[in-house]
């Protein structure tokens, strides 16, 4: 399953680069260059476990996730997942910064990213597109998609996208919802997601 949700959460990265890229030219800070290929890869990043209050902080983005007790958590660059006991993801927070991103802006940016979305998760995992609604992340104006996913044969899960923009910076909570019997911390997963609070 893991296979799985580093597709997802690769998917969405194209999505939101499309959605920077393409649709919002001018908007993006320029890259660095790729990596060089003389040198050793860099190192996978490390689970480390949530604190013992069970709060995570990112003093960077201004955000807050809660997890359950034994959760861990992993930061790559500008994306920070949660895992469960067992080491499967069930949550993950990205951000993405906008360069020059004004407030009237906001809703083209939001809806770029809904109507990027749908496509891309279809081309790339086969997901269907459930529903999107408006809704508030935190006290900022939302939305809110949901896919549905194949695992096999006719077994689905819900993946669960919530995203916004603050102070010139996208912030997407994603989570997943797996039918019973296939991941026993995955109860844990929407209310973690739901956690997600500015600082």
């Amino acid at each position: 399953m893991r296979s799985r949700n580093l597709l997802i959460a690769g998917v969405f990265v194209v999505a939101l680069a499309i959605v920077v890229a393409v649709l919002l030219p001018g908007l993006s800070s320029p890259q660095p260059p790729g990596p060089d290929p003389t040198q050793p890869p860099a190192p996978t990043p490390t689970p480390v476990p949530v604190p013992g209050n069970g709060t995570y902080v990112n003093t960077t983005y201004g955000y807050a996730v809660t997890c359950p007790e034994g959760w861990f958590y992993t930061e790559s660059g500008e994306s920070v997942w949660f895992s469960s006991p067992d080491k499967h993801e069930e949550v993950r927070v990205n951000t993405n910064p906008l360069s020059g991103q004004s407030a009237t802006d906001t809703e083209n940016v939001l809806e770029a990213l809904n109507a990027t979305y749908a496509e891309d998760l279809r081309t790339g995992i086969d997901a269907e597109w459930v529903s999107t609604e408006r809704i508030s992340l935190d006290g900022v104006p939302a939305y809110r998609s949901e896919f549905s996913v194949p695992i096999v044969d006719e077994e689905r899960y819900t993946f669960v996208i919530r995203y916004a923009v603050r102070d010139d910076v996208i912030y997407s909570v994603m989570h997943t919802v797996f039918p019973p019997g296939y991941d026993v911390y995955n109860a844990d997963a929407a209310p973690a997601a739901e956690s997600f609070r500015f600082l």
